[in-house]
C-alpha cells in the first residue's frame, strides 16, 4: 500500500519514508537512490511544517570516511532533511565535526523556502542534485548544486558544466560559492562553463545566488518539478553525455577521468 502522504503532511511534521539507515555508505546510498527513484511522489508534499526524513546522520561514526560524510550532509541538505545526529559528540574528530557545523550547508537544510531538491542528472558513477533557495529575483531563484561521485575508482571525476544547462538563465548572472571550501568561486552568467573536481564518493555542493538590482523572496512562489517540466533529467548512456537536461536544448555536463 502507498502512503498517502497528502494526508500525513496534514497531522505530522516529518516523516521517515524508507528503511532505516545503517552505520555504513551502503546504507546511505540505498537511500539517496531511494530519494532520487520516488522523488516525484515525495517532492510534491515536503515543504515549511511536513517534512521528509531520510533518517539520521551517521557522521562522525564508524561507517562513512571524510568523504562519505561529505555527501551524505550535501544531500541531506538538498533534501531539506531533518540533520539528526548519532554521533558522540564527546568522542568526535574534528574534521567531522566541521562538516556538521559547516554554517554554508546548514543554511542550504535551513533555507525558508522549504522546497526539498532533487536528482537531476544521473549517469556512470555521476549525480546532480539541485534545489532553489534564497535569495529569489521576481521568480529567478539562486540553486543549491551539489555534484555527487558514486564511483570507487580510485581517482577524482571531472565535470563540466554550463549554467544555462542546470535551468539557472539569469542574464545578470549568478554568485557562485563552494559550500564546502567556503570559497567564492566568482561570478557565473548563462553561459559560462562551471568546472568541479570530484573525489570517489565524494561530493562538490555550490551555491549559485542569483544577482539582481533588487533581490526579494516571493509569497509561496514554487517551481513545480514532475517527470514532465524542464527540470527532469531523462537518463541516457550516451558515451558522450549528450543527453536533454534542463531545457530541451541541453548539452549534457561534459565528463572525463584524468
Amino acid at each position: 500500500m502507498a502512503p498517502d502522504y497528502s494526508t500525513i503532511a496534514k497531522h505530522c511534521n516529518l516523516w521517515r519514508n524508507y528503511n532505516d539507515i545503517d552505520d555504513s555508505w551502503e546504507s546511505v546510498e540505498t537511500i539517496i537512490d531511494y530519494y532520487g527513484d520516488n522523488q516525484d511522489a515525495l517532492i510534491p508534499n515536503a515543504g515549511p511544517g511536513h517534512w521528509n526524513d531520510p533518517d539520521m546522520l551517521i557522521i562522525g561514526n564508524f561507517g562513512l570516511s571524510y568523504e562519505q560524510s561529505k555527501s551524505q550532509m550535501a544531500i541531506w541538505s538538498i533534501l531539506a532533511a531533518p540533520l539528526l545526529m548519532s554521533v558522540d559528540l564527546r568522542k568526535i574528530k574534528p574534521d567531522y565535526r566541521d562538516i556538521l557545523i559547516n554554517r554554508n550547508l546548514i543554511a542550504i537544510n535551513q533555507d525558508p523556502l522549504g522546497i526539498q531538491g532533487r536528482r537531476i542528472y544521473k549517469n556512470k558513477g555521476i549525480e546532480i542534485w539541485a534545489r532553489p533557495v534564497t535569495p529569489v529575483s521576481g521568480e529567478v531563484y539562486s540553486y543549491a548544486i551539489a555534484f555527487l561521485n558514486r564511483r570507487t575508482d580510485g581517482t577524482p571525476s571531472e565535470v563540466s558544466v554550463v549554467l544555462q544547462e542546470l535551468g539557472l538563465i539569469n542574464t545578470l548572472g549568478y554568485k557562485v560559492v563552494d559550500l564546502f571550501e567556503n570559497k567564492d568561486l566568482g561570478v557565473y552568467t548563462p553561459k559560462d562553463v562551471l568546472h568541479v573536481s570530484i573525489n570517489p564518493t565524494g561530493v562538490v555542493i555550490v551555491k549559485a545566488e542569483v544577482i539582481a538590482s533588487i533581490q526579494r523572496t516571493p509569497n509561496f512562489i514554487r517551481p513545480v518539478f514532475t517527470e514532465n517540466e524542464n527540470f527532469h533529467v531523462p537518463l541516457h548512456n550516451s558515451p558522450n553525455f549528450n543527453v536533454p537536461f534542463v531545457q530541451n536544448n541541453f548539452q549534457q555536463p561534459n565528463f572525463r577521468r584524468d
